[in-house]
């Protein structure tokens, strides 16, 4: 393997992985999330789906820019994916909904499937 070809896919692999991670760890807990946060635990329902929704409508996005550039992308999605989780994670300090509903989005935004793939 050549060594200009490690970093793009070390960060690659963590997108990835902070991806299917944020997917698979929020079914279980998202209702004992929300009832911590002092919502109703029906709302865990919106915390699970919105980041499949904003990463369908950023899929798009990246398609189109990936023909272009592919490091700038993945970079801006591994960005996204951590800003999106310090927010959700920061929720519960704050007991805040709304802010774990902007990780949730920030973190669909970031969804580096497409870009993963390719």
């Amino acid at each position: 393997m050549e060594p200009q070809n490690i970093f793009p896919l070390v960060v690659n692999i963590l997108a990835c992985f902070l991806f299917m991670m944020n997917n698979y760890i929020i079914s279980p807990s998202s209702a004992y999330y929300a009832e911590a946060l002092g919502c109703n635990d029906a709302l865990s329902g919106i915390m699970v789906g919105a980041a499949p929704l904003f990463a369908m409508s950023s899929s798009i996005v990246y398609s189109y820019w990936t023909n272009y550039t592919y490091k700038h992308s993945i970079l801006f999605a591994a960005t996204l994916q951590i800003i999106g989780n310090l927010l959700y994670a920061s929720a519960y300090s704050y007991k805040s909904i709304q802010m774990c509903l902007i990780g949730r989005a920030i973190t669909g935004l970031g969804a580096p499937r497409v870009i993963n793939r390719r």
